[in-house]
């Protein structure tokens, strides 16, 4: 099996994380094989699954700074994006005992690795924190939906960390480790770090860990026409992105993305 790259973005945030969505539900019928999608998003804020914006977002901040708040389908924290900031998801079909075990526990050494090949010693903290020198310089969610593993993740390369901060919110009363909320990027550690160097280490990491050859594609109209779906019905939806519970609309999409592949 071969590892299919995709450097994939919209400027779009909303339709951005549609297409996350739309990767995975296609991946899980068969039409594309194993994929890593690397790509960058403009200024906006992520929402985990579970999370409610007004706990996690300073919401008269992003108000005056015109900042875009989307939900993504899996859980874990909420994140700040901009063009300083790398994203990658990996998509993959795995038969494995324990599947979050195995996405955070081996498939996440993929970043580490590409780390790890700019000389720098990140390492693993809290299950899903990648640090360098103390410093919180990635974070991910992963999770198994419609048959596929999936793992998403974040890298600050070169962010607006003061904007970050006035975005969202640290909580004053905690029993997590502070490493969640000291962050920096990796241009404090190496010098002259491009996205795109980060992005082609990424690439090689992931088909090292996974076993697979890499080859370079570009999306299948079967996931742009489900990712226009999932924008259209969902993640355009004010009721999606910031009301909790999310009103997600399954049952009208599942039955719409079926006619799409069949």
């Amino acid at each position: 099996m071969s590892l299919r790259i995709l450097s994939y973005e919209s400027a779009n945030p909303y339709f951005n994380l549609a297409f996350e969505e739309a990767l995975a539900r296609v991946r899980g019928v068969d039409i594309v094989d194993d994929t890593l999608r690397i790509w960058v998003n403009k200024n906006s804020i992520v929402l985990g699954r579970f999370r409610k914006a007004e706990k996690d977002v300073n919401m008269e901040n992003a108000k005056k700074f015109k900042i875009p708040i989307v939900r993504r389908f899996t859980g874990g924290g909420t994140v700040y994006h901009d063009e300083g900031c790398l994203n990658y998801s990996l998509a993959v079909k795995r038969d494995v005992k324990y599947p979050v075990d195995y996405l955070y526990g081996e498939l996440l050494k993929g970043t580490l690795l590409a780390l790890k090949e700019l000389g720098l010693k990140p390492y693993l903290r809290n299950t899903n924190d990648i640090v360098v020198n103390e410093k919180k310089v990635s974070g991910s969610a992963a999770g198994l939906r419609w048959g596929v593993l999936i793992l998403h993740g974040s890298i600050l390369v070169n962010s607006d960390l003061v904007k970050l901060y006035s975005l969202l919110k640290i909580p004053k009363k905690h029993n997590f480790d502070p490493v969640k909320y000291r962050v920096a990027n990796l241009s404090a550690f190496v010098n002259n770090i491009e996205i795109e160097e980060l992005a082609e280490l990424l690439a090689k990491s992931y088909s090292r860990v996974l076993g697979e050859d890499l080859y370079f594609d570009t999306p299948v109209l079967e996931e742009l026409k489900v990712t226009r779906l999932l924008y259209n019905e969902k993640y355009s939806k004010e009721g999606w992105n910031l009301k909790y519970p999310p009103e997600d609309r399954e049952k009208r999409i599942k039955e719409k993305i079926k006619e799409i592949l069949g």
